[in-house]
This record gives structure tokens, sequence and C-alpha cells, in this order.
């Protein structure tokens, strides 16, 4: 019988607690905003491009967490030659089967004419020197 009145009373002191008024206010000594603070930059709705190259390492870092290809061309690169070189480096293993699933995964990612692409996307963003950078650190960091 305790258990069933220790039960009912908590219902009912959890039923009557309602969650606290969330929504922010102003505190009443907090001095007033200046009306002519400049309004914030708006929000671009993709993601910022980034223009400075990162190294070899710091481009794997970034890369390795990512599930799904980027849809931008360079970002798409950088991607496919880190996956592609953690594929590269696993060949060997002797295992017919981790091979098989391997050589699925370069298929799948395109590994064979990554480099080309590469050199084809160097040679037409020539005029970016950002862009270019990025696609030199993709060319010295490919291991094959």
């Amino acid at each position: 019988m305790s258990r069933i009145v220790a039960i009912g009373l908590t219902a009912l002191i959890l039923a009557a607690c309602e969650p606290a008024d969330q929504t922010p206010t102003a505190e009443p000594h907090a001095p007033a905003q200046a009306a002519e603070a400049p309004a914030p930059a708006p929000v671009a709705a993709s993601a910022p491009q980034r223009s400075a190259p990162m190294s070899w390492e710091a481009m794997q870092n970034h890369y390795r967490q990512m599930e799904v290809e980027p849809t931008d061309p360079v970002e798409a690169l950088e991607f496919r030659a880190v996956v592609c070189s953690h594929f590269a480096g696993e060949m060997g293993s002797g295992d017919p089967e981790r091979e098989q699933f391997l050589n699925a995964q370069i298929d799948r990612y395109r590994c064979e004419p990554l480099v080309a692409e590469v050199r084809a996307m160097r040679d037409a963003r020539s005029d970016a020197p950002a862009v270019a950078a990025r696609l030199d650190t993709i060319l010295e960091g490919i291991p094959y």
C-alpha cells in the first residue's frame, strides 16, 4: 500500500511541476544597447570556402572524420585523395576477402584516375593561387 501511495504522490508532484520559462528576459539593471550597433554579417547559405591550403596531415585528419564526399570539386578531390591514400596503405594484406573489399572501394572512389584529375584541375585553376596550392598539397601527399 505504501508503494502505491509513494508512486501516486511522485506522479502528482511531477504533474504539478512545470518546467521553468526558458525565454530570455532583459535584466532590469543591464544597460541598453546602442541603436547604432552594427548589424551582424549575413550568414552564407553554404559553408565558407577554405582558401589557404592545409598540410597533408591536417587534410587527412579533417577528411577522415567525414562519411560523405563533399560537393565542392576541390574538397571532393581532397576527400578522395585521403580515402584513396588510406586504402592504398592497406593493400597487400594477404587476405583475399579484404583485398576484394579494398579493390571495390578503390573503384568506388575512382582512385586510379585521381592523380590525372587533380593535375587537370590544377591546370584549369592555375589562375587561383590558393586553389592551386591546395591541389599541390594533394599531389605531394598521394603515395602512389
